[in-house]
């Protein structure tokens, strides 16, 4: 946890001296803090890293006490308020409305996926752990004027320059480079106009521009508003769908329609190997696959070539470079392979083939020599 906790305070301290300075001179009496992600205690023992990201707060931890904090300390700034999840506040927040909430929406879905009952969950505290087990953010750090700063008497341009000034917080980016969740429901289909450029995911998520070829879009249901998202360079996967308000209240299909969705594109892409078949598999290493280890590589390069052989196909050795740089599978020593095709990719097939032959499963090994060649059309093992 104390790793997870590092890596937060390494992405978002810098973020909170940046905010600081540029709001420092002026007077934000009334203006909420910014909300910045909080992962509750047992995230980082999660079996399954899962973030929920909402549209804002209703009012937050006062922005004097946050400036304070960050004054002295940055990165102490970054959790001031992560006991809400971790002393379970949040089972407040709800007010017993499950069924139009954000919160509601977050405490059913945990209950679907972890298959345990949804009274025992929020009613008996049955199981707290899952309760602290995911990350928490905004797409909206500040709230907008008219939620809090409005009735506070806040002026305008104050909270606007405020706002200007948290944007830097505004973008799943600083999520995943800190804590990295392999599932994000973003849960507000109508972010501010600001983040609108010229392609959806940037609009929405702040992906830059120059990534949108390594994004994967798909629409799942116009009428729920449902969108899925592949980021391949980070290996995340995105659903987002309206807030929970409206589909509460005037989707017409209620909120556990959207989870039971949710549930179905999870065993549709693969998002986990395998899903929790009680409460007790919460816990424990993550399911992630190493596409660096030599096992997966072995696996891989076989499978290849039996696919290759069947098709009276071959690859060459910068074929296999380029297919596994594209897909960060990396060298032993954790670099890319050299551009080319060079000794590296040639080495690593000729062990591959050795392995196969070694263990006398001489079909892989045969198909694994006729399969790779090298640039000039030639056998590539040695």
């Amino acid at each position: 946890m104390e790793h997870y906790k590092e890596r937060l305070k390494e992405q978002y301290a810098p973020l909170v001296e940046q905010f600081l300075k540029k709001i420092d001179e002026l007077n934000v009496k009334g203006i909420p803090a910014p909300h910045i992600p909080i992962m509750g205690e047992h995230y980082g023992i999660s079996k399954y890293k899962i973030a929920f990201v909402g549209m804002e707060t209703y009012g937050w931890e006062d922005i004097d006490k946050f400036l304070n904090t960050a004054r002295n300390n940055s990165g102490e700034a970054v959790f001031l308020m992560e006991d809400t999840i971790n002393n379970l506040e949040h089972l407040k927040w709800a007010g017993g409305n499950y069924h139009a909430t954000f919160w509601g929406f977050v405490f059913k879905f945990l209950a679907k996926f972890y298959k345990v009952n949804f009274e025992d969950l929020v009613t008996n505290n049955t199981y707290p752990e899952l309760l602290s087990s995911f990350v928490w953010g905004n797409t909206n750090s500040i709230e907008r004027y008219k939620v809090s700063a409005e009735s506070k008497g806040v002026d305008y341009a104050t909270w606007e320059l405020v706002k200007r000034a948290s944007t830097c917080f505004d973008s799943i980016n600083n999520i995943i480079k800190s804590v990295n969740p392999k599932l994000f429901f973003i849960l507000n289909s109508s972010v501010e106009k600001d983040y609108i450029q010229n392609d959806d995911v940037v609009r929405a998520f702040g992906i830059p521009v120059e990534n949108k070829k390594n994004v994967m879009r798909l629409t799942i249901d116009n009428d729920r508003k449902i969108i899925y998202y592949y980021l391949r360079e980070d290996d995340v996967h995105i659903i987002s769908m309206p807030h929970p308000t409206w589909m509460g209240l005037y989707s017409v299909f209620g909120i556990d329609s959207y989870i039971d969705i949710a549930m179905e594109l999870i065993h549709k892409y693969s998002i986990w190997n395998t899903l929790p078949e009680n409460y007790k598999d919460w816990k424990g290493a993550s399911q992630e696959l190493n596409k660096s280890s030599i096992s997966f590589k072995r696996e891989l390069i076989a499978n290849l070539a039996a696919t290759l052989m069947k098709n009276n196909l071959v690859m060459s050795g910068k074929e296999l470079q380029t297919l596994f740089n594209m897909n960060h599978i990396l060298t032993q020593y954790g670099y890319s392979y050299s551009e080319g095709g060079g000794r590296g990719i040639h080495k690593l097939i000729t062990q591959v083939w050795k392995y196969y032959y070694d263990k006398q499963d001489y079909q892989t090994a045969y198909n694994i020599s006729r399969a790779f060649v090298n640039q000039n059309g030639e056998y590539a093992y040695e």
